[in-house]
């Protein structure tokens, strides 16, 4: 399946890409004329891409999250126009991987399992305005600040509900960062989705 191919793409079974967004990162990831990665494996980088490192690690002193971060890419198919966006299945973060880079000034977007796999972001909800947040790649450390923390209804909701609920995993020229994954701890009847800005560096 090509990547560039799809309409949709879904995080779990639930937050959707558009196809453009999509097939930029296709055409910034993948080598021209390679085969589409294996379902949940992330393309390597491109060279034109070198400039902003990909986060390699991400520290949440609030939740005691010290925790490595993976680029991941999509799975498995859901109906016929859409993809599900894969989450690691261990007690990584995953960095979608068309998402923004350290310092490139773009919606840095990364998810992760809240009751299985290590459960990395079990306690995501309970983050509040103020909270801190730093991402790492090599020597460089970048500090983010909570903005925003929504609980947003996904099982059995609508098509159209769910794409709504979409439009904070988009890629997008805005420097944010997005945290995405399931509530209640015990469910997944829900999406968690943390808003953070950066802060400014004297």
């Amino acid at each position: 399946m090509s990547v560039a191919g799809a309409t949709l793409i879904a995080l779990g079974v639930a937050l959707f890409a558009r196809e453009a967004d999509i097939s930029a990162a296709a055409s910034r990831f993948a080598p021209p004329a390679q085969e589409s990665p294996t379902p949940g494996e992330s393309t390597s980088p491109s060279p034109a891409a070198e400039g902003y490192p990909v986060p390699e690690r991400i520290w949440i002193d609030k939740l005691k999250v010290d925790a490595l971060i993976q680029p991941v890419g999509p799975g498995k198919r859901v109906g016929l126009n859409a993809v599900e966006w894969s989450a690691p299945n261990n007690k990584n973060v995953g960095w979608h991987d068309y998402s923004g880079r350290l310092g490139e000034g773009k919606n840095i977007v990364l998810n992760g399992h809240n009751n299985i796999y290590g459960a990395v972001f079990r306690k995501l909800y309970t983050l509040k305005p103020g909270d801190e947040i730093r991402l790492g790649a090599g020597d460089r450390q970048v500090v983010y600040r909570v903005e925003e923390v929504k609980l947003l209804r996904e099982r059995d909701q609508p098509l159209e509900v769910r794409i709504a609920n979409a439009q904070y995993i988009q890629a997008m020229n805005d420097d944010r960062l997005t945290l995405v994954s399931c509530w209640p701890e015990s469910s997944n009847t829900h999406r968690v989705i943390v808003i953070a800005r950066p802060v400014a560096q004297n």
